[in-house]
Order: structure tokens, then sequence, then C-alpha cells
């Protein structure tokens, strides 16, 4: 009796961890990837004549005039979008890991100086969630081939004071060719949070419920 009672707990647990997982990941679509994690991003060529990736940025923030947009280049800042434009335009050879940045000109007003402060993808802080979409086969993939899906389209969003409301926007796609795209450079195993949350959840409910069972020396 008591073994069926732990039972049902396992199944009514395990239907619960479902529900959860379900209303976590429906904010974004089945094809979708989405990242809390420090990671750089891989640029995809794809299968088409040209050899170059070509990328545009769209840029959205509060005070705009306060920051750019670029990537960190042998540790330098190289910036793509300058002050006072909310687009930019840059292209990348296929297999570049790319750790993209945003800049804040600091108390004194001027970019490239000591007081600048910049916010790397690749900050342990996590001030940027990545979100891709926009699917690619990856058989459509040259420079590098990739076996797992990647995107043509990615989404920051910075919270640079960390208080969990994003306080900037980035959109990048890509143009000129429909098989150019991205993904995290470090990308193994592309499950949602949702995902590790169910797993985690049933494998410590299955611990529990083997704790529970009663051993077999006590039955007899």
């Amino acid at each position: 009796m008591r073994s069926k009672k732990s039972f049902r707990a396992v199944i009514i647990g395990i239907g619960s961890l479902v529900f959860m997982a379900n209303a976590w990941a429906s904010s974004i679509a089945p094809s979708d990837l989405f990242f809390y994690d420090p990671m750089k991003v891989l640029m995809v060529d794809g299968k088409d004549p040209k050899a170059t990736v070509n990328i545009q940025v769209w840029l959205d923030t509060p005070d705009r005039g306060a920051f750019d947009f670029g990537f960190m280049n042998n540790g330098l800042y190289t910036p793509f979008i300058n002050k006072g434009f909310t687009q930019g335009k840059y292209s990348f050879s296929g297999g570049t890991i790319v750790d993209f940045a945003l800049r804040n000109k600091g108390g004194d007003g001027l970019f490239g100086t000591q007081d600048d402060s910049i916010y790397r993808l690749s900050d342990g802080l996590g001030y940027v969630s990545q979100h891709y979409f926009g699917v690619i086969n990856p058989t459509n993939s040259r420079n590098p081939g990739v076996t797992q899906n990647y995107y043509q389209d990615l989404t920051l969003l910075w919270d640079l004071n960390l208080d969990g409301t994003p306080d900037a926007h980035t959109l990048l796609e890509f143009t000129g060719s429909k098989f150019d795209g991205m993904m995290p450079s470090a990308l193994a195993v592309p499950l949602p949070s949702a995902a590790w949350l169910l797993t985690s959840g049933i494998l410590g409910l299955a611990a529990t419920f083997r704790r529970r069972r009663p051993s077999t020396n006590s039955e007899i």
C-alpha cells in the first residue's frame, strides 16, 4: 500500500513538472532556441554564392545617444552601430566566433575613453539573454559545416543592472542569403531551460520513490 502511494506521488509530480515545463517554454516556438548562458555566437556561411556572412543590426535603447553596439576583436571593442544611429551592417567570415558587446559612453559623454562600460556576451555576470529564431537546416551550412540547426535571426536582451528587466534590445538578421546564419558557439545539447527543469525533477522524484519503497527483506 505504501509503495502504491509513493508511486502515485511520483506520477502526480511528473505531471505537474510537465505542465510547468510547457508553461515555461510556451513563450517561444519549438524551433526557437533561448539561452541565458554567457556564450559567443558562431557565424555560419550557407551554401550560396557569397563566401562572407553579412549581418544587419538594429539597436533599441531608452537613451539612444549613450550606447553603441559592436563586438570584441583581439581584446578591443569594434563598433558597427555608431552614436546617433539605430542600424548598422558588418560582414564576417564563415566560422568566425563573435563576442558581441554593448557599450555605454560613461559619465564624460565620450565614446572610447576610460570610463566607458562594455557589456559582452561572454561576461560571466549574464547581462544578456539570446533568443535564436528563423531555423535553418544544417545541411545548408558550408563554413563551418554544422550538424545542428542554426538560425537566421537573433535577439539580444540586455539587462545592464541585473534587475530582471531588459534595458536594451538588439536584433541581428542576415542579409543577402537565406542560408547564412548563426548559433551559440559552444552548443552541445540544445535543451531549453524548461527541459532541464523537467529532467532534473523526474530524476529527483524517482530517487525519492526508491528511498521510500520498502526493502525486499521487510516485505517477507
